[in-house]
């Protein structure tokens, strides 16, 4: 492969913070880790194929060229990073240099691999208040000019402008850009050390995700079996010892085990075979954010094919040279308790930092980083050690490889032979404990385990330098036990019991709802029963509900209005265990209040009004009272029971006032709402008046834009000017435009006119100003004169004018600067306008054209000028295509009236093109495709006279992939048949399937050959089934004769049993299984006997073979509902 074509799979690499939406879910209350992962946009599995192969073959070159190899190759990075614009930042050396020490403990396999050094003796900063708080993501040429040429360039920041971004890479390719990463560092530096920094350097050497090219949007077709019949060289991460990883894969859960993830025992999810997976939650490449991190020796090779690619690359080298650090000294190790302190002299200036390194097998080799500090610091604690073990120092300058090292210091930490006593717990809570033991002495560590008694698994806590341990997080009312060993021993000491006491329910003051007269409570509880107490505030004695069971709710009813009372809660565990009550915690009923923002919205002779109730309460009602304004009595409306009243009969053009009040028992209502008015009112006069007269006719429009009342109409007043008579017309008043059309007019004639609102026979507004228009045989208006699909030859002319039934219309046209017209005489039109296709023109000539209306044989009106144009064979334009698997349909705009078209099509990037000729239309669609393959295509107009246009520009789109169908499911079950549903949206005519079922545990497949879709859906209908049975089904897609999909994974389903009496068991609805004795849904086979009333929904066929039923008994029918009976 040419490293041109390779470019295409540069890949951008986003960590994105959060957990994506996907089916890998937490089946247990586990609080997902807001931690940065990784975002990276989709290889295609060509790209990834590719890459693989391309650092493969560096790889080989790598080692066929002679060159010795090394143990251990170091690699520079250069480090820049981004601070505030007075120097200052989060991110420093010694968090620097940690981070990095604990990568590169992830980058040795037994003493081989890839070290990372920092080139150059200080940083490059970048200070910029602006980049500080926002980098860009990705980051254009904000970088640009400011990386190493020779070493790997880190960039380090705060914040990206996406939030939810951690951190992204590239892959491999001969530009100095991939030698970018780009680190998020607020997310701690136990996670950048040991997961993302190790995470992005996989992808920078090629290591991809372990589910795949993908970012998880689509699922990984690795199949879980290796050896014969796997595919684990070219699916998934296209490494054979990491297993399938089934990363957004339905039925694929993840489970808390101690605080750490694990894959669930539970999952369903299984790959094309049935096989069901076992992915590694511990691998750095993975999205499961485990406790322990790891790579795997596949992944080691493929970050040395990795590495050997870029060493192949010349726009840029990985060549930077160790700076030359004069070599600490005097390097100490002493011990406090188990923690090792390492000290050290620090002979130079020019360090960027220190590593500290460790070996458990010698003072020559074996060593690996554990930590790092910054420039001028001296001293480490190694706190990650064992009992009984010797360890052995050295440091290294960070900046450098192997020239600076320190000498080594070596120290044994403690042994232990005797067991653990004096196990006691104390302090015992419902949630906490505190574990208690006898020491072993100075310098002594301890490992703790517990666990719910019955639990599996333990929790623990390990190398403990004291001598007793508080746990939490305990569920209350629990038997516990738990053991202990110093960390060197193999055999604990215990186990011991205890029981964590009854949880305290937790009340909160939003925990309250209440009402006027009651009062809904809610609380959190942690056991299984509740006992509430309550009391008005001041009163010496509680009420105390019932033992409240399986719910942490109660309404308290019987409370007095306008009270503050205090309430309180117990936790139930047992008969002899109970909890503390809760602190009291306090409220107050509502008094009965008056409604609040009382509103009105009035029409001419009604207004509806409308107010607002801060709670509920059931059985209260309200009483509102109003009169106009000025006047001494009320009428009043009563026993309302929502929050709204409609008045009627009320007077046009008056002011009223009015109030509400609400009534909430017989001896309690509160007072009225203040005062409120409202003005009713016949909407303003229509506005926007308009007319378009004919010969014999006229449209009037008018808008109305008030808000009409119910029932309005608008009167519509015309006559001929000087008749003191005016013709009526009324009709349904509308918000907005409208129009009306007079038809039967008086040619040549003046007419005034006039419109209103009519909001009831006695409410009108005014009349509108009268305006005028006359008849008369009008020319369509120039403004409304347009040309279109120009050709060489040809133009359409197009025109709109309103006009009588049967007018005709003359055209005429000539090249400029002719003398003679040609004219073109009676065209029909539609009433509103239309348009005329005119033809045998010049090419490469501009012409002028002319329009007018004949309304009668004797009567024309003037000639009206339409816009000049030119011809020209126009090339075609608005290119769009609608890409499937193999097949793709292109289409394009209209170039004009009498042109014909090619298609010419191709492989994006070779050169011979592919030919569709004479096409009259402007689509087509073109087959025998690729999938997931890149096209280009265009156009060429061909119009009259052999005379062609310019190919169009060229449009570029990319096949779909032979993917698997999806939307499995199975329908129209019965005890022998079944029909298997699908869809693939990216089908065409051609697409074909092929479906496999078998009994679930069979271990052969029965196949479904040559099935087909319609517009993408598909079904297939399966007979001869076994009843009561499980059957599993997948399907593939046969794209052509040599694309397929894999096979999907398995949908299952149980043929129905065999039930030898259908009859009713309830009243309720035919298509409710539950309201049959078999508890499905009759069959054509099935004799049914109608014992309740059931009835048939709208529209439902319901099948049966036939039908008795018990005496009073029916079936009962709906609108479209029907009953076939008889097989």
């Amino acid at each position: 492969m040419k490293l041109t074509l390779y470019r295409q799979i540069i890949v951008l690499i986003g960590c994105l913070i959060g957990l994506f939406a996907s089916p890998l879910v937490v089946a247990q209350s586990v609080t997902p880790p807001v931690l940065p992962f990784c975002g990276t946009p989709s290889l295609t599995p060509a790209q990834s194929l590719s890459l693989g192969q391309l650092a493969r073959l560096a790889l080989q070159r790598k080692r066929a060229s002679g060159a010795a190899p090394t143990a251990i190759t170091y690699v520079s990075i250069r480090p820049h990073i981004v601070r505030r614009s007075d120097g200052s930042a989060d991110f420093n050396l010694t968090r620097l240099n940690q981070v990095m020490a604990v990568t590169n403990s992830y980058y040795l396999l037994n003493g081989f691999g890839i070290q990372f050094y920092f080139a150059g003796t200080t940083p490059d900063y970048i200070d910029d208040d602006d980049l500080y708080n926002v980098f860009p993501f990705p980051e254009g040429n904000t970088v640009d000019g400011r990386d190493a040429t020779d070493a790997l360039n880190q960039y380090y920041v705060t914040h990206f402008t996406n939030p939810g971004v951690g951190g992204f890479a590239r892959f491999p390719l001969d530009d100095i850009v991939t030698t970018r990463s780009f680190i998020g560092t607020n997310g701690g530096d136990f996670d950048l050390g040991n997961r993302l920094i190790p995470h992005e350097l996989g992808h920078t050497f090629s290591v991809l995700h372990t589910f795949g090219y993908s970012n998880g949007e689509y699922p990984t077709d690795e199949l879980v079996t290796r050896g014969a019949g796997a595919n684990c060289t070219t699916a998934g991460d296209e490494i054979c010892d990491t297993p399938a990883d089934p990363y957004h894969i339905a039925g694929a859960y993840v489970t808390d085990a101690n605080g750490c993830p694990q894959y669930s025992p539970g999952s369903t999810a299984r790959d094309a075979n049935g096989d069901l997976y076992a992915p590694s939650i511990t691998n750095i490449m993975s999205y499961y954010f485990p406790c322990t991190h790891d790579f795997t020796p596949g992944q080691y090779d493929r970050m040395q094919a990795g590495l050997a690619l870029r060493q192949t690359h010349t726009s840029y080298s990985l060549s930077h040279p160790p700076t030359n650090v004069v070599s600490p000294s005097n390097v100490a190790v002493s011990l406090n308790g188990i923690a090792i302190t390492i000290t050290w002299q620090d002979n130079a200036t020019n360090e960027m930092g220190y590593f500290v390194e460790r070996s458990t097998t010698s003072a020559t080799e074996g060593f690996v980083p554990i930590g790092g500090v910054g420039p001028d610091e001296t001293t480490f604690v190694d706190y990650d050690t064992r009992l009984r073990t010797h360890y052995y120092y050295r440091i290294r300058p960070s900046n450098s490889t192997t020239g600076s090292l320190s000498p080594t210091a070596d120290i044994a930490t403690p042994r232990t032979t005797d067991p653990v006593t004096g196990l006691t717990t104390t302090n015992i809570m419902a949630n906490t404990a505190k574990l208690n033991w006898n020491s072993l002495g100075d310098n002594v560590t301890y490992d703790v385990q517990w666990r719910a008694i019955g639990s599996t698994g333990w929790n623990e806590q390990v190398r403990l330098p004291q001598t007793s341990v508080t746990i939490s997080s305990l569920s209350g009312y629990t038997s516990v036990e738990w053991r202990v060993k110093a960390s060197d021993q193999d055999t604990y000491s215990g186990p011991v019991t205890f029981t964590t006491l009854c949880q305290t329910p937790v009340t909160y003051s939003f925990g309250v709802i209440p009402a006027r007269v009651s009062a809904a409570m809610s609380w959190n509880t942690f056991s299984p029963a509740s006992i509430l107490q309550w009391r008005a505030v001041g009163s010496a004695t509680w009420n105390t509900s019932s033992t409240i069971t399986n719910t942490s709710s109660y309404t308290l009813t019987g409370l007095t209005s306008d009270t503050q009372y205090e309430w309180r809660v117990q936790g139930v565990c047992s008969a002899t265990a109970t909890s503390e009550f809760t602190d009291p915690l306090t409220f107050t009923t509502y008094a009965c209040v008056s409604p609040l923002y009382p509103s009105a919205t009035p029409r001419a002779e009604s207004a509806n009004l409308s107010w607002f109730m801060p709670y509920f309460e059931s059985g209260r009602t309200y009483a509102v009272r109003y009169r106009p304004v000025g006047t001494a009595n009320w009428a009043t409306v009563s026993s309302l029971t929502t929050t709204t009243c409609s008045l009627t009969g009320l007077a046009n053009n008056t002011t009223y006032e009015w109030q509400v009040k609400s009534v909430c028992s017989v001896t309690d209502e509160s007072a009225y709402s203040l005062l409120t008015t409202f003005s009713t009112y016949c909407p303003a006069v229509p506005i926007g008046l308009s007319s378009m007269p004919t010969a014999t006719a006229v449209t009037l429009g008018w808008v109305n834009a008030n808000a009409l009342e119910s029932g309005s109409t608008v009167e519509l007043q015309y006559r001929s000017v000087g008749n003191p008579t005016w013709n009526l017309l009324t009709e349904t008043a509308r918000y907005g435009y409208s129009s009306r059309q007079l038809t039967g007019l008086m040619p040549t004639t003046a007419y005034e006119w006039r419109v209103r609102i009519a909001c009831s026979a006695t409410a009108q507004s005014d009349f509108t100003a009268t305006l005028t228009f006359t008849t008369g045989c009008y020319a369509p208006s120039s403004n409304y004169l347009s040309t279109d699909l120009i050709s060489s030859s040809s133009a359409r002319l197009n025109w709109y004018n309103p006009a009588d039934p049967g007018t005709k219309y003359d055209l005429r046209y000539r090249a400029v600067g002719e003398a003679n017209w040609v004219t073109i005489s009676n065209v029909s039109s539609a009433t509103t306008g239309g348009n005329y296709s005119i033809s045998g023109l010049t090419n490469q000539t501009t012409y002028e054209w002319q329009i007018r209306t004949v309304c009668s044989p004797t009567g024309s009106s003037t000639f009206s000028t339409g816009p000049n144009f030119s011809t020209l064979c126009k090339s075609a334009d608005y290119l769009s295509q609608t890409p499937l698997v193999t097949s793709a349909f292109l289409s394009w705009g209209q170039a004009g009236v009498d042109v014909t078209y090619e298609v010419f099509y191709r492989l994006a990037g070779t050169a011979t093109w592919t030919t569709v000729s004479n096409l009259t239309s402007t689509n087509t669609v073109i087959s025998g495709l690729t999938g997931n393959t890149s096209y280009e295509w265009q156009v060429r107009s061909q119009c009259t006279n052999g005379i062609n246009a310019a190919p169009s520009g060229t449009n570029t789109f990319s096949t779909y992939a032979c993917s698997t169908p999806y939307s499995l499911n199975v329908t129209n079950l019965t005890m022998t048949s079944a029909r298997l549903n699908w869809s693939f949206a990216n089908a065409d005519a051609g697409t074909r399937y092929e479906g496999r079922y078998r009994v679930v545990g069979a271990t052969d497949w029965i196949t479904l050959s040559n099935l087909s879709s319609d517009q993408g859906q598909g079904y297939f209908d399966l007979s001869g089934l076994a009843i009561d049975t499980q059957y599993e089904w997948q399907i593939q897609t046969r794209c052509s004769a040599t694309e397929s999909s894999a096979f999907t994974s398995s949908n299952t389903f149980k043929t129905l049993p065999v039930c030898t009496s259908m009859y009713t068991v309830k009243t309720g609805l035919w298509s409710d299984p539950s309201v049959w004795s078999c508890g499905r849904l009759p069959l054509s086979t099935d004799p049914v006997q109608i014992k309740h009333l059931v009835t048939m929904p709208s529209n439902y066929l319901g099948t049966v073979l036939r039908i008795t039923y018990d005496a009073g008994q029916k079936l009962q029918f709906n609108f479209g509902s029907r009953i076939k009976m008889g097989e």
